[in-house]
């Protein structure tokens, strides 16, 4: 399936992929990513605008890539094997930090990305950040803690409750026949991890479901 929704890239040729110093829109911003899915063949990619380029990483889709820092607030996400873009994503002018995901297009090449703030104010460890790209209202709980969100909306989630090292959560899709379970498990407890979930539309099936990964917070120097 993969293989056939890469297969129609335009081959055009990134003209002059040396390294330079990103324009002054981009200094000091940081990108990190997440793909809903990766070919096996995909390879390297880098972050190109003109004749500028980051340094080459792999695309994650389990987890989120490690920072990145981009040549332009706009700017391409390039296969280097292929020699072709993936997506073209454009950054707010405001912010230093943020995290794009990259989402199939059903039936078209490449990926839609969706850009989002990374530090979202009192996000910190235990927190769940939620993020609706999804086009309906989607809702949960995370152990007594709940939360409801419009399409567009994000919230921070700090679970309550639950067992010692456990709490559950349940998430879930606003249907105009009534609510929708999309998953209901049993989430760790860490004072070193924060968490993201992603509501988004599959483009296979034409449902919402979500992607979840988490993120390890080093200890602060005071020990805390």
């Amino acid at each position: 399936m993969l293989k056939i929704i890469f297969r129609g890239f335009p081959a055009f040729i990134l003209a002059g992929l040396c390294a330079a110093a990103p324009d002054q829109g981009a200094e000091g911003v940081k990108v990190r990513f997440l793909a809903q899915a990766v070919p096996n063949d995909l390879g390297k990619v880098a972050l190109a605008a003109a004749e500028n380029r980051s340094a080459p990483f792999d695309l994650p889709m389990n987890n989120l890539s490690a920072e990145q820092e981009p040549p332009s607030l706009v700017f391409s996400v390039w296969s280097l094997d292929k020699n072709l873009s993936l997506a073209t994503v454009k950054l707010p002018e405001e912010g230093k930090d943020f995290i794009c995901l990259l989402l199939l297009n059903p039936g078209k090449p490449g990926y839609s990305p969706v850009v989002l703030p990374a530090n979202k104010p009192g996000f910190g460890s235990g927190d769940v950040y939620v993020f609706n790209n999804a086009n309906k209202p989607v809702l949960g709980f995370l152990g007594s803690s709940k939360f409801e969100l419009n399409p567009g909306m994000s919230t921070v989630v700090t679970p309550r409750g639950g067992e010692e090292r456990f709490y559950r959560i349940g998430l879930g899709v606003k249907e105009p026949e009534g609510n929708r379970l999309i998953k209901s498990m049993k989430w760790p407890k860490s004072a070193q991890t924060r968490y993201y979930v992603f509501f988004y539309v599959d483009p296979v099936k034409d449902r919402i479901t979500y992607r979840a990964v988490d993120e390890f917070l080093p200890p602060k120097p005071d020990g805390r």
